[in-house]
């Protein structure tokens, strides 16, 4: 059996190989077929996954130079119909036309019950993720002078980053004219319902008022598989483990910042609050960067998988919403959650044991 850098050492020159005899660009009617940069876009990602950092920023910024994608000026326009089919963002699109154009249901399984709809609250945000949106000048909600931590987890609208409101709500927030009560046992967003948050929070991104009464969720709502924003955030964070921050990497940065609305007079990274900023610094920034820009995206896990960060995120109980009760702040806890050293690899299913004699189960199972 080979290592697995040696089958990466052949994989990766191959897709480019592959990729370079696509066409550049998109194609017209079949927009989920690969063309070359949606390919070098792929491969990009699993580059980076993979540490290799040269060839991730190699690809993205021959991306960036190829004038093909911009950011979409509204964020989360995105991630509604106004522009989830149309916009020069999407690198790579959900591949419909191979399912007869079916519905996707995002509001399904993403979406609240609420009265007679088909939501079914399967994918929730918890809290760790509400806390991570920084505030509107890009600092993290413990680190910043204009208010307390403590107000900042009481009001996760309080001087935020706008990502946040376009990528989630919860208690106390409008939804299809009405205002969300988690806490009014009469409600079907009552947080102990079986169709509701057990967080108290939801994903407004790919979830339409459109769709809320649609027959089992049946809306049509695209997905960008993978986007020009991530290609901007790769070219940074492989840049950052280079040791190697320059312009184009905290151009990146900023583009994304200032599309999201943030405070651009104290959130530009090119300011010379910055210039002493460490390798550690500039990586934490990216990688709360990445995880709020990309949030609900499905590319989490398998960032703090390569991160080697599951022990401790991992490793804490499942929080929802929060609120004061005789002074004392109350999370709502949805379960203990566990990780261990060996569950960074998982195991080989007994069937492929038996037939391919000289490999071994990974250690832990």
């Amino acid at each position: 059996m080979k290592p697995k850098e040696e089958i990466l050492n052949i994989l990766f020159p191959l897709a480019e190989e592959i990729a370079n005899k696509l066409p550049k660009d998109e194609y017209t009617t079949d927009k989920y077929m690969f063309n070359q940069y949606s390919l070098k876009a792929l491969t990009m990602r699993y580059a980076l996954y993979n540490g290799r950092y040269e060839l991730a920023a190699r690809l993205a910024k021959e991306i960036i130079e190829s004038g093909k994608y911009s950011l979409y000026p509204v964020y989360g326009d995105l991630f509604q119909y106004k522009a989830a089919s149309n916009n020069k963002e999407f690198i790579m699109w959900l591949d419909r036309a191979s399912n007869a154009s079916r519905a996707t249901r995002s509001f399904r399984d993403l979406g609240p019950h609420f009265r007679t709809g088909a939501g079914q609250s399967y994918t929730v945000p918890l809290k760790a993720l509400v806390d991570s949106y920084w505030t509107a000048q890009g600092r993290p909600i413990d680190k910043c002078p204009l208010h307390s931590k403590k107000e900042y987890e009481l009001n996760p609208h309080l001087n935020r980053d706008p990502r946040y409101d376009a990528s989630i709500f919860g208690h106390g927030d409008m939804f299809y004219g009405e205002q969300v009560d988690i806490y009014n046992e009469e409600s079907p967003m009552y947080y102990e319902k079986t169709r509701a948050s057990r967080s108290g929070y939801w994903f407004r991104k790919f979830v339409s008022d459109a769709d809320a009464f649609k027959s089992n969720g049946d809306g049509t709502m695209e997905f960008g598989m993978l986007r020009y924003a991530e290609v901007l955030l790769t070219y940074a964070e492989a840049k950052i483990m280079l040791g190697d921050v320059d312009a184009l990497a905290k151009s990146c940065i900023n583009q994304v910042r200032k599309r999201a609305g943030l405070d651009m007079t104290v959130a530009d990274v090119s300011l010379p609050e910055y210039a002493a900023y460490t390798k550690q610094q500039w990586t934490d920034l990216i990688r709360n960067e990445r995880r709020t820009e990309l949030a609900g995206e499905g590319v989490r896990y398998d960032d703090i998988i390569r991160w080697k960060t599951a022990e401790v995120v991992l490793n804490q109980p499942a929080l929802g919403h929060t609120r004061e009760v005789d002074g004392q702040l109350v999370s709502l806890k949805i379960e203990d959650r566990t990780f261990r050293p060996h569950n960074y690899l998982w195991p080989f299913h007994e069937n492929s044991l038996r037939v391919e004699p000289g490999l071994k189960q990974n250690p832990g199972y």
